[in-house]
């Protein structure tokens, strides 16, 4: 039974994005995404999407233009909204030039200095697949009118939910979901407790952000969502995720309290918050004493700087790791990137992968170089100041839209530092994705304002 769910779920919820592509085509754009889930919701097992084989995770950024250039043929006769899009480029897509400018510089010099060239050119599409990803997806939302982005943006949070579930059920009530053991599993008060994150949802967070924000469109169903999505997240123990919600509820009540010029309720709902936060770690440890025991006992592994596992794996050892990647560099790859090689090339290469996965900027310097990495800093904080701006100086859907980025981005700036974020091993290709939809929500106005400009 369970074989002929793994089998059946990611063709059915294919089916859904590509029935809803048909009246509106963003709804495309959610195949590429499965993809991305891939083993949360089983897409790995949907062969159909995965032709030819042998392309790897370049089959990613095939699917993304093919829906692309379909969406742009089913919308030739649509009507449009209310509100339009400049289609005016801004800082965060010059940033993004940039860093197109650095992987094509990148790839010709890895092709100049270096005999062996074997996989050169596959690293280079990798990289330029994210940035021409970037502009797809931000021209694809920019034909859309938001209510439309809200409604396919929660589509994805209604999926990360059901894998969500699905993970809870393995990981907190041990019902065999998924194929994949790979892991870390640590003995603990004579229990094993498995730690998995290859079939991990990968839209934890920006699941909890959505849901925060509109939540006072569906209630009942953004209530399910969240505490599914919160006790997934109990179930992968770890610290980095407790502490970013911690963050993004303060940071949620603090900017709409403000908003609203009512401290008062700022203080009202942090502290049910924090009530409430309080309530249910007792109801955990009731219901899972061990597993709670053990998610505490990781944040004391902080001070002692060694894990249960006996593997350092804390932010200051994610540091020593990044300089030993980054001192191995020549002067010249510091400033901009060792570019498209690969493991034939530098043998370090192989080393940086694994580092990357636990900081995401390891990546970075090593394809871009700190120029590189000064581009995306500029791409961050650009994101989050514009996002702040025009959730205070607009109102309703693209004020609500302007706060999910911002938190999102917040979030991701934070879990950059522990976590491979848009360098995601499951592909790079709609890493930045968040940037995107910002870029093109930001040039939303309405049709009146267009016309007068």
């Amino acid at each position: 039974m369970i074989h002929l769910f793994r089998l059946l779920l990611p063709y059915l919820l294919a089916s859904f994005f590509v029935v809803k592509g048909i009246k509106e085509p963003i709804y495309l754009l959610g195949i590429p995404f499965l993809i991305f889930m891939d083993d949360s919701v089983f897409f790995n097992q949907a062969k159909l999407f995965h032709i030819p084989n042998n392309l790897g995770p370049e089959i990613l950024f095939i699917w993304l233009v093919v829906l692309w250039v379909l969406s742009k043929i089913i919308r030739k006769n649509k009507e449009v909204g209310f509100l339009l899009n400049s289609g005016k480029l801004g800082i965060l897509d010059y940033c993004i030039i940039g860093l197109s400018i650095l992987s094509f510089s990148g790839f010709i010099m890895a092709s100049i200095n270096y005999i062996d060239i074997t996989n050169v050119f596959e690293e280079f599409f990798t990289q330029i697949s994210i940035f021409a990803s970037y502009f797809i997806i931000r021209n694809w939302t920019s034909e859309n009118d938001p209510d439309v982005l809200v409604k396919f943006l929660f589509s994805l949070v209604v999926i990360n939910g059901i894998a969500s579930f699905l993970y809870l059920l393995n990981q907190g009530l041990h019902v065999n979901i998924y194929e994949d053991t790979a892991g870390v599993r640590d003995e603990f008060q004579g229990k094993d407790i498995f730690r998995a994150f290859y079939f991990m949802p990968p839209f934890f967070l920006f699941s909890i952000a959505f849901l925060l924000v509109f939540k006072e469109k569906k209630p009942f169903y953004s209530i399910i969502l969240l505490s599914v999505n919160l006790l997934a997240i109990f179930f992968t123990y770890t610290r980095s995720y407790l502490l970013i919600i911690v963050f993004l509820f303060l940071l949620y009540y603090m900017l709409t309290g403000i908003k609203k010029r009512k401290i008062e309720l700022v203080l009202k709902n942090v502290s049910i918050f924090i009530l409430g936060g309080i309530l249910i770690f007792l109801l955990l440890s009731k219901i899972f004493p061990t597993g709670t025991e053990y998610f505490l006992g990781r944040f004391s592994e902080i001070k002692s700087s060694q894990s249960s596992s006996q593997d350092p794996n804390d932010l200051e050892f994610r540091w020593m790791n990044f300089e030993s990647i980054f001192s191995q560099m020549d002067e010249t790859s510091k400033i901009f990137g060792m570019g498209s090689v690969t493991e034939k090339q530098v043998p370090i290469f192989t080393d940086m992968n694994g580092t990357t996965a636990d900081m995401v900027w390891t990546g970075v310097i090593f394809r871009w170089g700190l120029v590189g990495a000064i581009l995306f800093a500029i791409l961050y904080i650009i994101s989050i100041i514009r996002a702040l701006t025009s959730y205070f100086n607009s109102e309703g859907i693209l004020s609500n839209l302007a706060l999910l980025f911002l938190l999102y981005i917040f979030s991701q700036t934070i879990e950059s530092f522990v976590s491979w974020t848009f360098l995601s091993g499951h592909g790079f290709t709609i890493g930045l994705w968040y940037f995107a939809m910002l870029s093109a929500a930001l040039g939303f106005r309405k049709k009146a304002d267009l016309a007068f400009n």
